[in-house]
């Protein structure tokens, strides 16, 4: 009897029975439980629960931190939530594909004509309406997602990026050349209020805006004043006062004949420019021609003769002369009775002298190449000619463009060439022109 009760397990009471249960259930939680990535473990948790005064050599030790991060775990969870985001979009992408195909081979047998009564039939399954109406649905809110993607891209560009930006466009009558034509004042508008006009015209102008407005007014004001120095500084007055009505009948008379001669298909006559210039300079007529780009035309001719009378120079030093007056108070003169403004005269007159100078170049390297020294030194003496009596301005747009289009025709070997023949030709001349124009100037 000893001996079966001492091999027979022990009874246990309710109590026992709940708290090994308790034990069992902690012990399988922290063999099973995974260990986290991250785990933040600190003393000053466990001793929150302590009551009493703190001991001060213990104050050390009670405020240290530990981190403990695991690279593996993140990387594997990373992996795993990018393998389950995969298979999630390609199982979608195939349903997406296998639902349109279905649609598209539905939709083609969709349409059949009852010829017994005369109708057209539409039947289709449910789901391919529905895969229709789902893809135009979400193509219309893709593009409107990408628009408003894009604007609020453009409005965050303009409102965070500070500094003055310039306003740059291209102008034709300089060649297309690239000029700044205004300035806006993005991010930080500290100087937008001196820029602003009153929107009431009966309020009173600030000071700023009255600043401003002068600015403006002034720098146009010089912009119109600055004239290049070849341009004569006035213009005789006529000779002739009385019988000025014959005169002008007379000039309209050699209009009408020039435009009819020009309309014929034959180029303008120079021996017509002359005389209208001198019927012009004694009687103070004015010429008037139908429209704008009749007169620019009949300008570029005049000054083409121009050109011609100053590359035809006996002597270098001479100034030329058309019918007694010198060629540049000629020109400026036939602008002012044609009616055409400074500035657009000498515009013409300079682009003028840029294409003459291009194809001078073009010209001379031409006969350099077949052997034709003298011929080629006429073509640089031409050059020399047109520009003293019309110096272009210094970094003018004419020059560069010029040089830009003798780059992709010139090497810079052959370049330096033609500047060295012409400092041979025109001897101790202002070779600064002629530099910008071979592109040199670097």
């Amino acid at each position: 009897m000893n001996a079966a009760s001492s091999t027979a397990p022990p009874v246990l009471l309710p109590s026992h029975q709940h708290r090994l249960r308790r034990a069992s259930l902690v012990f399988s939680s922290l063999v099973l439980k995974p260990r986290p990535p991250l785990s933040i473990s600190s003393s000053l948790f466990g001793h929150r629960r302590r009551r009493g005064p703190p001991d001060p050599k213990s104050s050390s030790h009670d405020r240290n931190l530990e981190v403990a991060i695991d690279p593996s775990a993140i990387a594997a969870r990373a992996s795993a939530t990018a393998g389950r985001l995969r298979r999630s979009s390609e199982e979608r992408l195939r349903r997406f594909l296998s639902a349109g195909e279905e649609a598209y081979h539905d939709l083609r047998t969709s349409v059949r004509v009852d010829r017994s009564r005369n109708r057209v039939v539409f039947s289709c399954r449910e789901s391919s309406l529905l895969f229709v109406s789902n893809l135009f649905l979400w193509s219309f809110v893709a593009i409107l997602a990408a628009r408003a993607l894009v604007w609020l891209g453009l409005g965050f560009r303009s409102r965070w990026r500070f500094g003055d930006w310039a306003v740059i466009k291209r102008d034709r009558s300089l060649g297309g050349r690239e000029v700044v034509v205004g300035r806006s004042f993005r991010g930080r508008d500290w100087n937008k209020k001196s820029f602003t006009v009153s929107r009431s015209p009966l309020s009173p102008v600030r000071g700023t805006e009255l600043k401003t407005v002068e600015n403006v007014a002034k720098i146009r004001r010089e912009k119109q004043e600055k004239l290049p120095e070849w341009w004569p500084d006035s213009i005789p007055a006529p000779v002739i006062a009385a019988g000025k009505q014959d005169y002008q009948r007379e000039v309209d008379r050699l209009v009408r004949a020039i435009l009819d001669y020009r309309m014929s298909g034959k180029d303008y006559r120079y021996d017509d420019i002359i005389q209208l210039r001198e019927i012009c300079k004694v009687s103070g007529a004015r010429a008037s021609f139908e429209t704008a780009n009749a007169r620019d035309s009949f300008y570029r001719a005049s000054v083409d003769f121009v050109l011609n009378s100053c590359s035809r120079a006996i002597i270098p030093s001479d100034k030329p002369q058309i019918g007694g007056e010198d060629v540049r108070q000629f020109i400026a003169g036939l602008a002012v009775n044609i009616g055409l403004t400074n500035s657009r005269a000498i515009t013409l007159v300079s682009a003028a002298v840029a294409a003459r100078t291009r194809s001078c170049f073009l010209q001379c390297w031409a006969l350099e190449v077949q052997g034709k020294r003298t011929e080629a030194l006429e073509e640089l003496l031409k050059i020399c000619l047109i520009h003293r009596t019309f110096p272009p301005e210094e970094h003018s747009a004419e020059m560069e463009m010029v040089g830009s289009g003798l780059k992709r025709h010139l090497t810079i070997e052959q370049r330096k060439h033609l500047l060295s023949l012409y400092k041979e030709t025109c001897g101790a001349d202002d070779h600064r022109s002629i530099v910008e124009a071979l592109g040199l100037e670097r």
